[in-house]
């Protein structure tokens, strides 16, 4: 089964190591084919993600878009990258989604025209998907720079630590070496306009062509929006959460193969999962996570996904036979 990294386009390849320890190669999609992170490429190449791009359309008219705004962050200094510029001038608004998306898009990005196809709705869909993925394109800048600050940030408080620690008669009364070498904290950048996220990641995910078998995240600010908004209409439930161990590259996903089994069961009463919750029995020592099982019940991944989207996107035609999945399951890992 064919888990899926949701709902960012970007992921650190520590997080990639640890997801593929536990499902296996996780398939991240990426708004446009061009300029895609060099890192997400490496990542790739050794077998730890593998990269779809769903919408290709407007390819260029995308590529210009980003470029618009890459010279407005540069006539606006203070701003780390256009991404987090943009999408901090419209915290609390729903960018690219409401009525005024075409008008938005023409005024920011000098009039960008859509070659007229003769159907309004076809128009629409089009125009949400340019949006969705100018969304994304932007939001992946700003973390893709975030992570690259943690990185940084974790190093100096190696260097921290390692001083501290040679310091001779450090700990006195107004001199916690512990607490000046803590641990840095990160924010979870599922935090940063969740709502819009999640509706922008759906877009593209809805046009694949081979829909995700199941949904992961790293974010809990992302299972929490899915809860209060969509927790109703797909009767998404948590059904349990564990500690396993993140087993060495090269070893079987263990946790992947139980959840395959689960999304094709009849049904997932709490005595079902006595195969998942045993994983726990594993984490005693070394490398470990926190796995988190929510489902939509009798809930095809398919059907979620697009219950997820703000507009009905034009799938590709389907690649092979669908795999037989009755449960959408949506698994949150955190540290």
């Amino acid at each position: 089964m064919k888990p899926v990294y949701m709902p960012f386009t970007y992921l650190s390849e520590s997080t990639a190591r640890i997801l593929s320890a536990l499902v296996g190669p996780v398939v991240i999609y990426q708004p446009m084919k061009k300029n895609i992170p060099q890192s997400l490429t490496q990542l790739a190449s050794q077998g730890l993600v593998e990269i779809r791009t769903p919408m290709t359309k407007d390819d260029d008219r995308l590529h210009a878009a980003l470029s618009e705004f890459t010279d407005w962050a540069r006539m606006n200094p203070g701003k780390s990258t256009p991404g987090a510029g943009f999408i901090g001038q419209r915290q609390g608004e729903i960018p690219f989604f409401d009525e005024t998306t075409i008008n938005r898009i023409r005024c920011d990005i000098k009039r960008f025209k859509l070659p007229s196809d003769g159907s309004d709705r076809a128009s629409d869909i089009v125009e949400a998907g340019f949006s969705a993925r100018l969304f994304l394109a932007l939001a992946q800048d700003n973390d893709r720079a975030t992570d690259h600050l943690d990185h940084d940030l974790s190093r100096f408080k190696v260097l921290e630590k390692d001083f501290l620690a040679s310091l001779i008669d450090a700990d006195e009364v107004d001199f916690n070496r512990q607490i000046l070498g803590g641990t840095t904290w990160r924010d979870d950048p599922g935090k940063k306009l969740t709502a819009q996220r999640i509706r922008a990641w759906a877009t593209l995910a809805a046009a694949d062509a081979d829909p995700p078998e199941m949904m992961i995240t790293t974010s809990m600010a992302v299972i929490d929006m899915l809860l209060e908004s969509h927790a109703a209409v797909l009767g998404l439930e948590k059904l349990a959460g564990i500690r396993v161990a993140v087993q060495d590259a090269g070893s079987l996903p263990r946790v992947g193969r139980v959840l395959t089994d689960l999304a094709v069961r009849d049904s997932l009463p709490s005595a079902d999962l006595a195969s998942f919750e045993a994983l726990a029995a594993d984490a005693v020592s070394g490398s470990t996570a926190t796995v988190s099982l929510f489902i939509a019940a009798n809930r095809t991944p398919a059907t979620v996904i697009r219950r997820m989207a703000p507009a009905n996107p034009i799938p590709s035609a389907p690649n092979g036979t669908a795999t037989p999945l009755r449960h959408t399951l949506i698994v949150l890992v955190e540290d």
